[in-house]
C-alpha cells in the first residue's frame, strides 16, 4: 500500500483528499505545518508528499529549505491556491533538487483530476 503525506493547514482539504485517497486504497498520514510533517516523514516513511506551501509555524518553503539539508528524497507535489502562483513558481525552482515533481491549484482542480496527478507523479518515480 503506498504511503502519501498531506502538509496543509486547510482541514477541509486535508480530509476530503484524505478520504478521496484511502476510497483508493492509499495510507494517508497528516500534519498541520512543515515541522509535524518533518516528524511524521521519518515515523510514516511516505512515497509521495502533498505540501501546501502557505502554514503557520514552518510553510512550504522552509520546509523544502529544510528536506533538501536533511533529505530524504521523496517525490513531492505542491497544493497551493491560485492566488499564490509566483510563490509556487519560486517553491518549484526551489524543489526541484529535492524531489518536487510539480503542483496541484486546490482551488481549480477537481479531486479527481488531483488523484490523477498523484498516480502519475508516483508511477513516473517508480513506485
Amino acid at each position: 500500500m503506498k504511503k502519501i503525506l498531506i502538509i496543509d493547514d486547510n482541514a477541509s482539504f486535508r480530509k476530503t483528499l484524505s478520504d478521496v485517497l484511502i476510497s483508493k486504497n492509499y495510507h494517508v498520514s497528516n500534519a498541520l505545518n512543515g515541522i509535524e510533517g518533518l516528524e511524521k516523514i521519518d515515523k510514516e516513511k511516505p512515497d509521495l508528499i502533498i505540501l501546501d506551501i502557505s502554514m503557520p509555524e514552518m510553510g512550504g518553503i522552509e520546509f523544502l529549505e529544510k528536506i533538501n539539508q536533511e533529505g530524504p528524497h521523496i517525490p513531492i507535489l505542491i497544493a497551493s491556491q491560485v492566488s499564490q502562483i509566483d510563490t509556487v513558481s519560486e517553491s518549484l525552482a526551489k524543489g526541484v533538487s529535492v524531489g518536487v515533481k510539480g503542483y496541484i491549484l486546490k482551488s481549480s482542480e477537481s479531486f479527481e483530476t488531483i488523484l490523477q496527478t498523484i498516480e502519475k507523479t508516483l508511477k513516473e518515480s517508480g513506485i
